[in-house]
């Protein structure tokens, strides 16, 4: 993932004001989006804990229409996301946030979640997790039959 293919301060030349709206960005090269519910996303941010190893396996996240985005790496998609879990391959569109809205700024329902570590996130550590947390979820008694 390089800085050229994220979301800009610029757009035009001009500088993004607040009501700049998000906007389609076609995902890669060199990185993918696995996009999450937010009520899934939320529980697999609190498993990971802020201040432990595991949390510097996610990278950037932003939401966007009730679902939170992570990066991969291209091909982070063998084995398959979980039921529930969009990937998307390099080639595909995604909308994105503006770079400079914060989700605590925005109501708590769109923006950048998280703009600490690196860019992409750690498959082979998400990986595991966001499967178990998705299962409990599909399981538990009280789940939406789609969450």
């Amino acid at each position: 993932m390089t800085l050229a293919t994220l979301p800009s301060g610029t757009v035009t030349g001009r500088t993004r004001s607040p009501d700049d709206p998000p906007r389609p960005r076609t995902v890669g090269p060199g990185w993918e989006v696995l996009l999450m519910p937010a009520p899934l996303a939320e529980l697999v941010t609190h498993a990971l804990g802020e201040n432990t190893v595991a949390a510097s396996a996610m990278g950037w996240t932003f939401a966007h229409a009730g679902h939170r985005g992570i990066f991969l790496p291209e091909l982070s998609d063998d084995p398959a996301w979980p039921t529930g879990t969009t990937y998307l391959k390099a080639g595909a569109s995604v909308t994105l946030p503006p770079f400079h809205w914060r989700l605590a700024e925005r109501g708590g329902t769109e923006g950048w979640v998280a703009l600490n570590n690196q860019p992409l996130s750690k498959p082979m550590l998400l990986h595991p997790i966001v499967t178990l947390i998705a299962a409990e979820m599909a399981n538990h008694p009280l789940a939406p039959t789609e969450f």
